[in-house]
């Protein structure tokens, strides 16, 4: 099983996909900042390059790239595994102010009511 997840920030609070403006959506910080908000929170991720890495969890794996970060503002990340990876992208995404996007219904991932399915 294999899922995608779109990493970004915007402006005010939670809130639906739908009623997020594009001049809503912040910069996440550069390739360094980034870089450095992955290392924290999955310390054990092998770094292949700059703007690749993969962080194996317990039953799912997680390969993120970040050749979008400063130009898009955006984390691309791809989940393989038949396991709930959600706890560990909000873990990511609550430490730095941002949040996550399942790719596969186009909607935000509720932190009070994360999906299984990620």
């Amino acid at each position: 099983m294999s899922r995608d997840v779109a990493i970004v920030r915007i402006r005010g609070k939670f809130r639906p996909i739908e009623e997020v403006e594009q001049e809503d959506y912040l910069p996440l910080g550069n390739l360094n900042e980034v870089s450095a908000a992955i290392r924290a929170a999955f310390p054990s991720a092998e770094w292949s390059n700059p703007t690749w890495v993969v962080y194996v969890g317990p039953d799912f794996e997680i390969e993120i790239g970040l050749d979008d970060v400063e130009s898009g503002n955006t984390i691309v990340m791809h989940v393989h595994g038949p396991g709930n990876a959600a706890p560990s992208l909000l873990r990511l995404t609550e430490a730095n102010g941002w949040l996550a996007i399942d790719c596969s219904c186009g909607e935000f991932i509720d932190t009070a009511d994360p999906s299984s399915e990620i």
